[in-house]
């Protein structure tokens, strides 16, 4: 029986030295890429499946034919190997939701401040217009022409 190849475990951190090993150092482009192993996976798996059908079918004797075997549990190496690609995933998740809250955040509050300014200047003009108002009604009541009581136009 064939054993399947050991997939290689991602490092969660890789530390950078200061000195000349610059194969060490990675851009963050290559931090965050998860290199996609389940293709090789399937493949291996249909190789797997193809050799037991064809022991299977050598092994026929009475015309029975036996099920082909099933894996019971995932390998370890393979689980190490999920966990880990999820956690980077889940990483890189957290960090892009925290940049889009920063952004959102940073939004609302020049939207804020834009709403502050306009509601400033609205008021003054609200204050500007309720004086000039009340300037030219005193106008108005100055240069009416008064009215005698004396003469009253209904008697006449």
């Amino acid at each position: 029986m064939a054993q399947p190849a050991t997939l290689p475990l991602l490092p969660l951190s890789i530390s950078t030295t200061t000195g000349n090993n610059s194969n060490l150092e990675e851009s963050d482009e290559e931090l965050f890429m998860v290199p996609d192993m389940e293709a090789g996976e399937e493949e291996e798996t249909k190789m797997i499946n193809q050799g037991s059908l064809q022991s299977s079918n050598s092994n026929n004797n009475g015309g029975e034919v036996a099920p082909p075997k099933r894996k019971r549990g995932r390998n370890p190496v393979d689980k190490e190997y999920r966990r880990l690609k999820r956690l980077l995933r889940n990483r890189v998740s957290a960090q892009q939701a925290r940049e889009r809250k920063k952004v959102y955040v940073n939004d609302l509050e020049s939207r804020a401040n834009e709403l502050q300014e306009q509601n400033f200047k609205l008021e003054e003009k609200i204050s500007t217009l309720v004086n000039e108002n009340t300037m030219l009604r005193k106008i108005l009541m100055n240069t009416r022409p008064k009215t005698d009581e004396s003469e009253d136009p209904k008697c006449s």
